[in-house]
């Protein structure tokens, strides 16, 4: 990906199609509303990559209503089984302690086709749009099922989707990856939380897995999609680590005046 030095968007057609795509954003819009009532945890998740992907788009000149349509409905498929993804999960309910790692495997991916299929249901998203919400997950390994299963053969827990062609389903996997990856990380190492090393882990464990390797992208732009996800990462969870640490230092005030009575 990085070699190649020139760039392939989806450019978004007039402003007609760039209105019809703003009401998809809306509150008020039916499939949003069921999204956000089934699915309560997938929905902030979506609503965190929308906020990512903005900074991203505003710095490449990419279509910000466009990215943020994908972004927040890439996960739609979820509202089919919502228990089956941890997010949406109570703390002893996890559906997947009882079940194969296989069969979880088969659950959980399927909610890919299931998003392609509600989509184009639903009839007002555009073709472009539904294949790069689908893209997200590329024929990636669900690691977890995977190491799980005791299984040496990786590729029979693989997504059998499509990789990313394009810019925009690039930035959507990385940033679908980060997401989840940085908000666990953040409340493990808290003050020791670095934006820089994992954004740059995701996007090279990316690319070794040949996630992105059909995807023509500037060297440039690469550097930028950096910049926007460590500022944007900074001011997420910096404000998060500052409040923690305040906590803590005041607790240990606390605890000290009251061995000093």
């Amino acid at each position: 990906m990085g070699k190649k030095m020139a760039d392939e968007t989806v450019i978004p057609n007039g402003e007609k199609e760039k209105d019809a795509l703003k009401e998809l954003l809306e509150s008020s819009y039916p499939l949003l509303q069921k999204f956000r009532e089934l699915c309560p945890g997938t929905y902030k998740h979506s609503q965190a990559i929308a906020s990512m992907i903005e900074g991203i788009a505003l710095d490449l000149d990419l279509d910000v209503t466009f990215m943020k349509v994908a972004a927040v409905y890439h996960d739609i498929g979820k509202i089919i089984n919502p228990k089956c993804f941890t997010e949406n999960q109570l703390d002893d309910e996890n559906m997947h302690d009882k079940l194969d790692p296989k069969v979880s495997f088969q659950l959980i991916s399927r909610h890919v086709s299931d998003s392609a299929f509600i989509l184009l249901h639903d009839g007002n998203f555009p073709d472009d749009l539904i294949r790069i919400a689908t893209q997200h997950h590329g024929t990636s390994v669900m690691k977890y099922f995977f190491e799980k299963s005791g299984s040496d053969v990786e590729d029979h827990y693989r997504y059998k989707g499509t990789r990313p062609t394009c810019v925009e389903s690039a930035i959507l996997m990385i940033c679908d990856c980060l997401e989840a990856r940085s908000r666990s990380e953040a409340q493990v190492r808290q003050s020791s939380f670095n934006p820089t090393i994992i954004i740059e882990d995701t996007i090279n464990e990316l690319l070794s897995d040949g996630q992105l390797d059909d995807v023509v992208m500037r060297l440039g732009d690469l550097q930028k999609i950096k910049d926007s996800l460590a500022k944007e990462l900074q001011g997420t969870y910096q404000k998060r680590v500052d409040y923690a640490k305040a906590k803590d230092d005041a607790s240990k005030e606390k605890e000290e005046g009251k061995n000093g009575k």
